[in-house]
């Protein structure tokens, strides 16, 4: 990693200050190509319920980054993000800058890639989480867990019953293969 080309992209890095209750950016607004990094202060993420209203989901402190998804797939953004401190500093990566460190440093890459799938995770235990939460309340118990590290679907579980029919052992028996030589 070469530390000199390194700061070269850091120091291009634009500082913004975003007082309390500021925008930082809008659920559904076109994304810039910028993704932040938290200097100092305090982000909240908010989601869009269906009825309008905006769902607190999480804070972001210090030392953790956001937007990032716009340098790797631009689309509307999925959140959004107020500023919850009185002067919240930011640094401002563009996909210049971001793609630069990549090259420069493959462990900010990786860091980058780390933190979105521990996202995607908690997103994952979330609509899991909801899911039993919504089958208790449709049928009132909870659901069966399946064994650890299980990779069978449900289709599957529900086909291995004891009310399922059991098919019959196979009748064909194994003939010695022959030889016309």
């Amino acid at each position: 990693m070469n530390v000199e080309h390194l700061r070269k992209y850091i120091t291009e890095v634009r500082i913004d200050h975003f007082a309390q209750g500021t925008k930082v950016f809008s659920e559904g607004e076109e994304c810039n190509g910028k993704m932040y990094f938290v200097f100092s202060g305090l982000l909240q993420v908010f989601k869009r319920k269906t009825s309008g209203e905006d769902q607190y989901v999480r804070d972001i402190k210090p030392g953790e980054f956001f937007g990032e998804m716009a340098l790797v797939f631009p689309s509307p953004r999925a959140a959004t993000i107020v500023a919850a401190a009185e002067d919240t500093k930011v640094g401002i990566i563009t996909k210049d800058i971001f793609l630069g460190m990549g090259k420069e440093s493959p462990g900010f890459l990786s860091v980058i890639l780390h933190s979105i799938i521990n996202r995607l995770t908690a997103v994952e235990d979330n609509i899991s989480e909801k899911q039993k939460e919504l089958h208790i309340l449709i049928n009132g118990i909870p659901t069966k867990e399946p064994n650890a590290g299980s990779t069978d679907s449900v289709t599957n579980t529900e086909e291995n019953t004891q009310d399922s029919p059991k098919e019959e052992p196979s009748q064909a028996t194994e003939q010695e293969p022959s030889s016309n030589a």
